[in-house]
């Protein structure tokens, strides 16, 4: 990639197997196949309370009417915590808001692109079509649930953008949008069931990497439902870890110096 400002990095890793992919695509594909296979997806339907009885999970109230079942898997990302609330639990999920913005057309750049990380900054790009999707990184907040978009970051983006990458000083900003990444203590993701509550497993916390993971946790979840344990070793995930004050190390990060 010639257009990328490398003047002042230390190391850089490339990784050409990598790529991405479009979310909602994929999504909607495991829905289709999950259809043909039986599942109701009720859309638009809001949880608004878990049932227990005694230490087990009964049933979930909704929007949309009262449902029955011994099982209940928490997989509301940012949400996580509220859900985890609503049997008196808590657990370690906590929401922060990442701005992307996505420019006009713009040819002068590797297309597709592999997807550019800046560890400094926080800043990253790639190609979205014939436009460059880029981001500054989180926003400094670390709870609530505001997606709204502040157009302030733009700038904070475009700097930051122009330094990695100079040519797009000429390109101009068309849209943009913000979501939440649900973090956990160490960036790690929460795969456990809750003590003390029987039939509720947590599936939460991928820190913005849930997409990628979901292969894998889809599949270890599902054994742990049908055989009782996952073929992988997952311990490390667990919910215990908080409680005994240990996390894991998260590879990406840039030590600080001494």
């Amino acid at each position: 990639m010639p257009q990328l400002h490398v003047d002042d990095l230390l190391a850089a890793v490339y990784s050409p197997q990598d790529g991405y992919a479009d979310p909602h695509t994929v999504v909607q594909g495991y829905a289709t196949k999950a259809r043909e296979r039986g599942v109701k997806i009720l859309e638009q339907t809001e949880v608004t309370g878990i049932r227990v009885e005694g230490d087990r999970v009964v049933g979930v109230n909704t929007s949309g009417g009262s449902i029955d079942t011994r099982l209940v898997v928490n997989a509301a990302g940012p949400w996580a915590t509220r859900v985890a609330e609503m049997v008196g639990a808590n657990v370690p999920v906590y929401p922060r808001r990442r701005h992307i913005f996505v420019t006009e057309p713009f040819s002068d750049f590797v297309n597709p692109s592999p997807l550019v990380i800046d560890r400094t900054s926080g800043f990253y790009c790639r190609t979205e079509g014939h436009s460059i999707l880029m981001s500054p990184g989180d926003a400094q907040e670390v709870q609530g649930y505001k997606v709204t978009i502040d157009w302030s970051l733009a700038e904070e983006t475009a700097r930051k953008a122009v330094h990695r990458v100079p040519v797009l000083e000429h390109a101009g900003i068309m849209s943009g949008w913000a979501g939440l990444r649900p973090l956990t203590p160490d960036e790690h993701a929460i795969i456990d069931y809750l003590p003390g509550v029987e039939g509720f497993l947590c599936a939460v916390g991928f820190c913005g990497h849930g997409f990628q993971h979901s292969p894998a946790a889809g599949r270890v979840i599902a054994e742990m439902i049908l055989d009782g344990q996952p073929s992988l070793d997952i311990s490390a995930l667990s919910l215990s870890r908080f409680r005994q004050e240990r996390s894991l190390p998260e590879p990406s990060k840039v030590p600080e110096p001494d």
